[in-house]
């Protein structure tokens, strides 16, 4: 394999998908505010989504032969199924066909989530993947950048009617176009990967597991609740809720480009600052400096998502790369389903959103300084110590759940059995009964 032909391929095509994404996915909630959805509904349109993704993921991280036969064929039918499912969004005339449409959508999504990251997990070092996945991120980045310029613009002249319509359409072909360098990915390597039977380290897995869907609990309770705030509380337009997203792209851009050298103890900054940011949104009322409080937001949150992705590239060689890229979009749609239950209990009310937010920020915080190694404050034992018994309590008390749980499933049949029987002996004395008399 030609390795440098091969990681550009796939940094370049982050350079069509980060338009394609600003486009389509990146305008999706300003489009459902638009249609005057509110937080609760943003919540349970993203919930529906989430839920189908992780059940179909865990499948497949029962089914790993899935994953590593016919890698090429299956991502490049599903990145053009993606892209195709798009185009019929602005023709959703209603929330069930929004939440089936975005629910084919997300679904494809991890599919193709799935893949990428096996291509690079699979095939490249720890040192390579930090430089691919910050060139990704940059020109993702870039891209994503002129995307939401070209969104920003539309949004301010474009017919009220059809301006979702002519944006959703230019996103989906954009996105269509990177499918030819997908076709030229040489994943020939992928087939028939073996992973490892024994998982090693699997307290530490699951402290970066634990940190990874916190964190982004977060960030996807920041997403569902921001731009309608923005929108309908500060009643900022939805031109200046796409340029937020404008800034916070732009500030990924740098961001991937300083954080992808940088030690696990220095992303630990970036994480701790990114825990500012609620605060923020929550005290400053004025919708224009919304702005830069986004590019401040995504420029700390990169540096603190390149904790969990750097850690999982490391873990490959304990874990396995097949396992390891479904493992992450697993981690990815447990977040959401933990985000969006939350966005719903909170009937509208932001301050409490935002509070919840700041409490799930400190939390990952927490886990990161306490229990992963290579980003604690503590030392490195400690935070070792901190992790095993954090993995080892978790699982006892899921062994106890799952007891518990079946004792009572299997109570409830029986007292149900029972009761039937009950029943059914009843019937059967009063059916004697009057024939008798």
């Amino acid at each position: 394999m030609d390795f440098f032909r091969f990681k550009w391929l796939l940094i370049l095509e982050a350079l069509f998908a980060g338009a394609y994404i600003a486009l389509t996915r990146g305008l999706f909630i300003i489009y459902l505010s638009f249609l005057e959805y509110r937080v609760e509904e943003i919540s349970l349109v993203l919930f529906v989504a989430a839920a189908v993704s992780l059940l179909i993921s865990i499948l497949l991280y029962k089914h790993l032969s899935f994953v590593v036969n016919k890698v090429k064929l299956k991502l490049t039918i599903f990145y053009v199924l993606e892209r195709i499912v798009w185009l019929l969004m602005p023709f959703a005339t209603n929330s069930l066909l929004v939440i089936g449409l975005f629910t084919i959508f997300t679904l494809l999504s991890s599919l193709i989530g799935i893949f990428l990251v096996f291509a690079i997990y699979g095939s490249l070092t720890e040192t390579d993947v930090r430089e691919v996945t910050a060139k990704r991120t940059a020109l993702s980045g870039l891209s994503s950048v002129l995307g939401f310029g070209m969104g920003v613009f539309l949004l301010a002249f474009l017919p009220e009617e059809t301006k979702f319509l002519a944006i959703f359409f230019l996103g989906s072909v954009i996105g269509l176009l990177s499918t030819f360098l997908i076709l030229s990915l040489d994943l020939s390597n992928l087939e028939g990967s073996l992973h490892p039977q024994v998982v090693e380290k699997p307290e530490k897995i699951f402290s970066t597991s634990a940190y990874v869907v916190v964190l982004m609990a977060s960030g996807s309770l920041v997403d569902i609740a921001w731009v309608p705030y923005v929108m309908n509380q500060l009643i900022g337009p939805d031109w200046l809720a796409a340029s937020m997203s404008l800034a916070g792209t732009s500030a990924s851009i740098l961001a991937s480009l300083l954080w992808r050298k940088s030690t696990f103890k220095t992303l630990g900054v970036a994480l701790a600052l990114n825990a500012l940011t609620p605060i923020l949104i929550m005290w400053i009322p004025w919708p224009e400096l919304h702005v830069g409080i986004n590019a401040f937001a995504s420029f700390s949150f990169t540096g603190a998502n390149f904790i969990g992705v750097f850690l999982f590239a490391r873990y490959t060689k304990w874990f396995g790369a097949a396992k390891s890229s479904i493992l992450l979009i697993i981690l990815g749609n447990t977040a959401m389903l933990i985000a969006t239950p939350l966005g719903m209990i909170s009937m509208g009310n932001y301050f409490v959103v935002f509070l919840m937010v700041f409490a799930i920020r400190i939390a990952s915080v927490g886990l990161a300084f306490l229990t992963i190694p290579e980003v604690a404050v503590v030392p490195e034992d400690v935070a070792s110590t901190y992790s095993q018994i954090l993995y080892t309590t978790s699982i006892s008390g899921y062994r106890i759940s799952v007891h518990f749980s079946k004792e009572t499933i299997l109570t409830t049949l029986k007292l149900l059995g029972f009761s039937i029987i009950l029943v059914a002996l009843y019937v059967i004395y009063r059916t004697l009964w009057v024939l008798v008399m």
